[in-house]
Formats: structure tokens, sequence, C-alpha cells
């Protein structure tokens, strides 16, 4: 019934905004995508009816109907997206030689849809606003789904979303690493924000995030966690809120995190003869993966589709005609090639050095906006996340991360053309319109 009354209304709206603001149509599908009503509601709304695919064009159409402006860009956003669409180019090139053509056909359908729209956002997220606006959206709505995954926990006794999938994203590991740039957000926003609702709210989704990643027990997400808190740490601003949530948050973790929690985890530093057959194979896998890219360096074997030749290279047996790397790297190398994999990389380290750089010319972190400061903890964290998280199962598909670079990205364009906008509001409460 929500479904209904809510998610179809909603869709509708977003498509007209999508044409009429075609920034409100972007953030409104990354939104989507995050989301998924299609699975949180599946008992209400079709499950094949494709949302987001109408919201993206409409956001086009919008876009192309507005004159298709580009903004002025750092030099670091027009090289980002030269480096995104030079690396799609090279998947076509390549999957017009796959070894696998079905599988290589699947993955691009996929892909030139994830790298439009990362472009769009580059291009239309140009007022401090809309950054702000995006981070939010952003964390709420990974946010309801954590918050679903938390709430089957605590009714069962057990996490059902470790064994199985938890929407079409894929397996526990697979949507823990669509959430771990999210919780950059949520913690970013919640950091930033002036208003106790948003502060607050945040804040508390980022708790429910970090215990469905324990719930879902992905050891990668684990790190990558781990990993992205220090950063956070070391980049946000040193106040006494930021110290006591700190605190809070290493106690909330310590006690969320029960035995299984602990085993989970600890089993990723096992040395060769106590690591579990899962965590062995990786390294099996990853081998395999670098051989495969040794013998096919330009172009790969097809996007995808080194799989299929995992079977031949693995040192051992599999029961199996194809085996994915688990490993975002090699997932690349081996399907694009070399150059696409440089290309691949160097768009998601771009914006983090961009932010790095601004965050240095900002200085104290207390003295960056709220959209800038976010956006900054956000990215330097995110992003690094998001990498050694696929360092054990590849999250290439999932929009969360090209979202977040984007948005870097973006920052830094609107940080160089609106200077005045980075440091705080002479009045904090005077309003903005935003186009």
């Amino acid at each position: 019934m929500l479904g209904q009354l809510i998610v179809y209304p909603l869709f509708c709206l977003l498509c007209v905004a999508g044409v009429v603001r075609p920034w409100i149509g972007l953030v409104g599908f990354y939104g989507w995508v995050i989301l998924e009503p299609q699975w949180n509601w599946r008992w209400s709304i079709s499950q094949d009816f494709q949302f987001q695919k109408y919201i993206a064009i409409a956001t086009l159409a919008g876009w192309l109907l507005s004159g298709a402006k580009v903004p002025h860009l750092s030099r670091g956003a027009l090289v980002g997206i030269y480096c995104l669409v030079a690396f799609l180019i090279l998947g076509f090139i390549s999957q017009a030689q796959s070894i696998d053509p079905e599988l290589s056909s699947f993955y691009m359908s996929n892909m030139w849809k994830i790298v439009m729209m990362a472009v769009l956002a580059i291009l239309l997220i140009d007022r401090p606003e809309k950054v702000w606006i995006a981070l939010i959206v952003c964390s709420v709505a990974q946010g309801y789904s954590a918050f679903r995954i938390n709430e089957q926990y605590f009714q069962d006794g057990y996490c059902l979303y470790a064994y199985r999938p938890w929407g079409t994203k894929g397996d526990n590991n697979l949507y823990s690493n669509l959430t771990v740039p999210l919780i950059a957000c949520s913690i970013a926003v919640a950091i930033y924000s002036k208003k106790n609702l948003i502060r607050y709210g945040c804040g508390f989704i980022a708790i429910l995030q970090i215990h469905q990643i324990m719930l879902l027990q992905s050891r990668g997400a684990m790190l990558a966690s781990m990993m992205m808190a220090l950063i956070i740490v070391w980049a946000m601003p040193k106040n006494r809120f930021t110290i006591r949530s700190t605190i809070f948050c290493i106690i909330a973790t310590i006690f969320l995190a029960g035995p299984s929690v602990v085993k989970e985890f600890s089993s990723s530093f096992e040395s060769d003869g106590n690591r579990d057959a899962s965590a062995d194979s990786r390294f099996y896998l990853w081998k395999a993966g670098a051989a495969i890219t040794q013998d096919y360096p330009l172009l790969g074997v097809g996007p995808y589709a080194g799989q299929r030749l995992v079977p031949s290279y693995y040192e051992g047996e599999l029961d199996t005609t194809r085996k994915g790397l688990h490993n975002l790297a090699f997932e690349i190398s081996t399907g694009f090639g070399i150059p696409a994999t440089v290309l691949y990389f160097a768009f998601f380290m771009i914006p983090w050095f961009s932010v790095w750089s601004l965050r240095s010319k900002l200085g104290n972190m207390n003295n960056a906006q709220d959209w800038s400061g976010a956006a900054c903890v956000a990215v330097l964290a995110g992003i690094p996340g998001y990498l050694v998280g696929s360092m054990f199962s590849s999250g290439a598909l999932s929009e969360s991360s090209y979202c977040l670079a984007a948005i870097g990205l973006a920052t830094v364009s609107v940080a160089k053309k609106r200077p005045s906008t980075v440091a705080p509001l002479s009045n904090p409460g005077q309003s903005v319109d935003v186009q």
C-alpha cells in the first residue's frame, strides 16, 4: 500500500523534476538507486518496472532541453570526466573482442549508464546547496535499508542477509561495499550540520550502517570501515562535539560487536595454515587475476569475462566453468586491460587529491562551511573505503562510489567558482535561491 501511495507519486514527481530542474532528477536518481523502493516495498509495487531508467532519461532530457549547459569546471573535474569516458570507450572496444559476449554485454549495459549519470552529476551539482542536499539524500536513502536490516536482526536474533542478498546489488559483500562510502557521507553530514534534526538523524543512520556492516559479516567492508574511521578522525575538525562523538562511537562499536563479529574480523589476520577456505581462496584468485592480466595486458579478455579464464589459471581445483575474481583491480584489468584500469582508478584518485588540496587550503576544518567541510570529509574517507573494501569483493557496478567521486569533483569546481562560499556565511540564516 505504501508503494502505491508514495513510491509511484514520488517517481512521477522526480520524472517531472528531472525535465524542469535536472539536478533534482539527478539527486533523485541516486537516492532511488540507493534506496531501491522496488525491493523495500516489493509486496506492493512491481519489481520489474525500471524506475531508475525513466528518472535518468528525464534528467538527461532536462539537461539537453536546458541547453546542455556545462558550468565552469576545475581542471581536476575535467580530467576526471575525460578519464571516465576514455575508460568507457576502451570498455566498448574490449567488448568487441570479448571471449564471452553475453557477460560483457550485461556488464557494459550497466556501466555506460553509471558513467553517464556520474558525468551528469559533475555537471549538474554546481552550487553549494546541491552538494549538501546530495550528501544528505545519499545518507538517508541507504539509512532506511540499514534500519530494515537491523530491524530483522533484532526481531529474529540473527541476520538473514549475511547469507542471502539484500536487494538487487548482490551478496553481503557487494551490498556492504555499496554502503561503505555512504557511511562516510552520514558521518560527514552529522559533523557539519548546524540543524540538530539532520545532525542527530544522520548520526543515528551512521550507527545503523556500521552495525549493518557487522551483521552482514563482510571482512573486506569491516577493514574498509576501520580505515575510514582513522581518516575521519584525522580529517574532521577537532571540537567538543566531534571528540565526544568519537568516544561515543568507539564505545558503541565495542558494545555492538559481538563474538561472531570479532571472530569474523580477526580471521582476516590469520596465518596461512589457519585461514578459512573463503579467505584462503582469495589469494589464489588474485594470483590467477594477475596472471590473466599479464597475458592480456592491452584490452583484457572482455568486460566481466575474466572469470571465464579463472579455472584454467587457478592453482587448485574448481568445480565450475567460471569464477569471479572478487577484486576490483583484477576484475577491471582482466576485462578491460591495464590502460583502462589506470583510467578507472584515476577517476577516483583525482577527486581524492583535489579535495585533499582543498582541505589544505582551508587549514583548520572548523573554518569550512557545512557543504564544503562535509564533502571533504566524505570524499577523503569514502573513496579509500570503497577501494579497500573492493579488494575483497568488487563493487564496480555499485553507484554509490561513483556518486561520491562526482560529488568530490563538483565540490572542487564549486569552491573554485565561488571561493566566498567555502568559508562560513556572514549571516548563516540567509537564504539562497537554488536553480
